[in-house]
């Protein structure tokens, strides 16, 4: 029996709020779509990917507040939870299912919180970056 794409939506989100990026990119199709409203567009599964792990050091877990679903489309509203200022941050994906796998998905998000968000990140990177030792 095929599971659902509310249930898929629930297996990736898990996924990405508990950062097991290797089930993650289990449940997206090679050729995932992500977009919406965020600055750069992504194709691919590991670019799909990449950009979760980017945002690693930030967020802490992802809350679902709903899923909604049909055959093959599911909603997910969440707080995606950041240990910046910034705090929570709401969100909306709409995931479009596959063959029991992630073919694209659509984020929608509260803007005005964002820019606290990838300043403390971009603050975060800098610093490890300028605490690694220099090797000869």
């Amino acid at each position: 029996m095929s599971r659902s794409a509310k249930e898929i939506a629930r297996e990736y989100i898990g996924a990405v709020g508990d950062k097991r990026f290797d089930d993650l990119e289990r449940l997206l199709h090679p050729d995932a779509a992500f977009g919406g409203t965020v600055k750069q567009q992504s194709t691919g599964r590991e670019a799909f990917v990449q950009g979760f792990r980017h945002l690693a050091p930030v967020y802490t877990r992802v809350d679902v507040r709903d899923i909604v679903g049909d055959d093959n489309r599911a909603f997910v509203l969440y707080d995606f939870v950041t240990d910046t200022p910034a705090g929570s941050v709401l969100c909306g994906e709409l995931l479009t299912v596959e063959n029991e796998v992630v073919r694209s998905s659509t984020l929608i998000f509260d803007w005005r919180r964002w820019p606290e968000v990838i300043t403390d990140l971009q603050r975060r990177e800098h610093a490890a970056a300028t605490a690694r030792p220099v090797t000869a």
